[in-house]
């Protein structure tokens, strides 16, 4: 008994025990969970406010006029020791580091000739073609090119298609049809028959994303470009309703291809053309094919320029076929709280991949369009005498700028 009683005093004076410490357990978590919800709280703070936050988007990108490297350009580069880098090779006074992308209007098929580069047929001025093994030099200048054109289809519609693919295989991407209006009746072999393809279309253009912490990365934004090819015609009703319909999914440039040639000023046809692209909504119209830089305007807050003038061409007759205004655009995004740029970002990346359906990817996201500030400038550029592209001198930089009529413009845009 005595043995009894010591073993239930034992396991009483246990049990007391454990629950002497399980009270203290409750009442220690009961005090101290507060606490512990706040660590945790304060903790996922710090997490938070520890990821870097984006601050600012900017981009400064370059427009250039007509380029070509065919024709006489082709036969200079083939008797240089420098071959196919010779109508680039003075591109860098340009300082294209500073750019995050340069688009140009390519006035040319890309079409391969088994070697042969100068035929009598090349030299005649409806049948140009500009050899595609210029094209590993050309990608490390030009971001996209505009195919909207007068002789982009020189080549036939077969030619075109082969043109579409260089550029795909090299990663220069590309918008626009030379498809011609119904009242333009220039050259009768012309493909008038570029089914499916759209006058505007998508191209994803670097910017610079910056963040709380001072680092950056690139982002890839999707911007729509829309040609308008009407050498002796105006484009329909169905153009500036594709425009329309882009600009309001994301921000839309004009690039038309028109105009009368060798003249110094813009006609009255093209300025109520270009004037209503803007009323449409695009963000800016910046056009070529007249050979000559011709003026600019500002129209209801918004650039247009009429004419660049040749950037990369082979007439050297004059100085007006020579030389060129390349239209500079730094940007920066004006409503950054209201846009989800990683969405963007993502979209542009789809796009890279397989642009055949990037508009509809753009238009099921229903993203809030991106809205930018935009400061203009330019760049005279020459290639008179040699054909290689490169900065003008002071004197003609101060000379395109009256001719441009620029300080007037950049007034009017308060610039």
């Amino acid at each position: 008994m005595k043995k009894l009683g010591k073993w239930l005093s034992r396991t009483v004076l246990v049990l007391l025990a454990v629950l002497a410490i399980a009270v203290i357990t409750c009442v220690a978590l009961i005090y101290l969970k507060p606490k512990i919800s706040e660590q945790k709280q304060e903790s996922t703070a710090e997490v938070a406010k520890s990821e870097p936050q984006i601050v600012a988007a900017s981009a400064k990108y370059l427009f250039a006029g007509t380029t070509f490297w065919g024709r006489r350009t082709n036969i200079m580069a083939r008797a240089s020791e420098l071959g196919v880098k010779y109508p680039f090779s003075q591109l860098d006074s340009l300082n294209r580091d500073e750019y995050n992308a340069w688009i140009a209007g390519l006035e040319c098929p890309l079409v391969e000739k088994g070697g042969v580069h100068n035929s009598a047929e090349e030299e005649k001025i409806f049948k140009f073609n500009c050899d595609p093994d210029y094209l590993p030099e050309a990608k490390n200048y030009f971001t996209a090119f505009l195919l909207g054109n007068n002789h982009a289809g020189n080549q036939g519609k077969a030619g075109l298609a082969e043109t579409r693919q260089h550029l795909d295989e090299y990663g220069i991407q590309y918008f626009g049809t030379p498809k011609r209006t119904a009242h333009d009746t220039t050259d009768p072999e012309y493909p008038n028959d570029d089914e499916n393809i759209d006058n505007c279309g998508i191209v994803v253009l670097p910017m610079k994303v910056s963040f709380d912490d001072d680092s950056a990365q690139t982002y890839q934004m999707p911007f729509a470009f829309c040609s308008a090819h009407g050498v002796y015609g105006v484009p329909g009703q169905d153009y500036l309703d594709r425009m329309k319909a882009y600009a309001g999914i994301a921000p839309t440039i004009a690039m038309p291809h028109m105009g009368a040639e060798y003249q110094a000023v813009h006609d009255t046809l093209r300025q109520n053309l270009y004037r209503k692209m803007i009323d449409y909504g695009v963000e800016m119209v910046i056009a070529d094919h007249p050979h000559w830089t011709q003026d600019t305007e500002a129209y209801n807050g918004k650039l247009i320029v009429y004419s660049m003038g040749n950037f990369m061409f082979d007439q050297t007759d004059s100085k007006e076929v020579s030389r060129s205004a390349a239209i500079t655009v730094q940007l920066e995004l004006a409503n950054l709280a209201e846009v989800d740029l990683v969405a963007w970002d993502a979209l542009g990346q789809q796009c890279l991949l397989n642009k055949a359906d990037c508009l509809e990817k753009i238009q099921a996201a229903k993203l809030q369009r991106p809205e930018y500030k935009y400061e203009f400038g330019f760049i005279a550029t020459t290639s008179a005498g040699d054909r290689i592209t490169r900065r003008a001198s002071e004197v003609e930089q101060a000379e395109l700028a009256q001719r441009l009529r620029w300080d007037e413009t950049m007034r009017a845009l308060g610039q």
